[in-house]
């Protein structure tokens, strides 16, 4: 689907290594400890202070294209593959008609 999973988060390295190797994650994690990312994004904005898991999905002019807070595991991936098959669509519309 042309798209890239990667995971950011403000932990260390250290802590993403045990996240990594627990959940067998198969996508890279990205340390933004600074939050730079995280600030760039807006994220911090719309996430508040509340620490959950949260998926934004980035379009590829660099911008939020959808935001998920508080994800729940179950059902989710199936959900970002669909959102982006439905923005996808959206852009090949947009691109035969302009």
């Amino acid at each position: 689907m042309n798209a890239l999973v990667v995971g950011v988060s403000a932990d260390k390295p250290e802590v993403q290594q045990r996240f990594i190797d627990k959940f067998r994650l198969t996508f890279p994690m990205l340390s933004d400890a600074d939050k730079r990312v995280i600030d760039a994004y807006g994220a911090r904005a719309v996430l508040g202070v509340a620490a959950t898991r949260s998926t934004f999905l980035i379009g590829p002019d660099g911008r939020i294209a959808f935001v998920w807070p508080k994800v729940k595991l179950e059902g989710h991936a199936g959900a970002v593959v669909e959102k982006i098959r439905e923005l996808a669509g959206a852009a090949a519309t947009a691109d035969a008609s302009g």
